[in-house]
């Protein structure tokens, strides 16, 4: 499947620090950002403001960033989790790639990428992701939530994101009794060890995520969830992958194609819902 490619970057980031760091961390941050080739501004430091922003923070994604999330465009929400308060250099890498439209996996990587069809491949997408972190010597804990991931991102392309000419979903709100989508539905998923940990990823051709569905499970995050069913999912998958992973990044084609990508980290911790995060949502225009 290949990879779209969108002059996305040139109009810049603005850049700001948001209640959980010193305002100067902009100023240790900014030249890291600038040397990684992120079109970055910091306010104030051009006449000319840039439409998106990028909000550093400390990573500890919760309900309020939700707000940041239903901007128009969403803003992109980078954890500074190195010491200093500087972003992780494969955290910057992979936000250049989404904005200039390259792949998000790890270059140089081996990739390992499955076409779905039958919901049965779902499970044996789930096992190869959970296999790739035993053999990379990753822990139990993580092989667990590995394949946890892939298959809620791979669920989400193969099921949730189909619709029909009218935009009626066609295999959503019927999960139960689904064995295959049609030929034309199908998706990839793809997966890789970098740095950072397994990054999981999963392709639609239909290009129908929103904002709307990641918001209302940052919403949620530390208390319970509220079924919302309107896409044919109740959305607890998409906090299960915010809980679980080190980076959230998302890239959409309207109408064309989302690809979203889920690392999980290899080592042992537990409260993972807790530890620093980025999440980047990015719509091409």
């Amino acid at each position: 499947m290949r990879v779209a490619h969108h002059a996305g970057a040139a109009t810049g980031l603005h850049l700001v620090a948001d209640a959980s760091l010193a305002p100067a961390s902009l100023e240790q941050a900014a030249p890291a950002l600038v040397r990684s080739g992120l079109p970055v501004v910091v306010r104030g430091g051009s006449a000319r403001a840039p439409a998106r922003e990028l909000v550093l923070f400390d990573g500890r994604l919760g309900p309020a960033h939700a707000a940041l999330l239903e901007r128009t465009p969403p803003a992109l929400l980078l954890a500074s989790r190195e010491p200093g308060g500087l972003p992780s250099a494969w955290e910057m890498r992979v936000l250049g790639a989404l904005l200039r439209g390259e792949s998000l996996l790890p270059p140089g990587a081996p990739v390992a990428r499955l076409w779905l069809e039958r919901v049965l491949d779902l499970k044996g997408a789930s096992s190869e992701a959970s296999a790739l972190v035993e053999a990379s010597k990753g822990s139990r804990n993580a092989a667990g939530l590995a394949a946890e991931v892939m298959h809620e991102l791979a669920a989400n392309a193969l099921l949730d994101a189909p619709v029909d000419a009218s935009g009626t979903p066609l295999y959503a709100h019927r999960r139960e009794s689904v064995q295959a989508v049609a030929r034309e539905h199908i998706c990839q998923v793809s997966m890789a060890v970098g740095e950072g940990g397994l990054f999981l990823e999963a392709v639609d051709l239909f290009g129908r995520l929103t904002p709307g569905p990641i918001a209302r499970a940052l919403a949620s995050l530390g208390g319970r969830m509220q079924v919302n069913a309107s896409g044919g999912g109740a959305g607890l998958g998409m906090r299960r992958i915010l809980e679980a992973c080190e980076l959230i990044a998302v890239r959409v084609v309207p109408g064309k194609e989302t690809r979203m990508v889920g690392v999980v980290g290899l080592g042992e911790a537990r409260r993972r819902a807790a530890l620093p995060k980025s999440l980047l949502y990015f719509q091409s225009e």
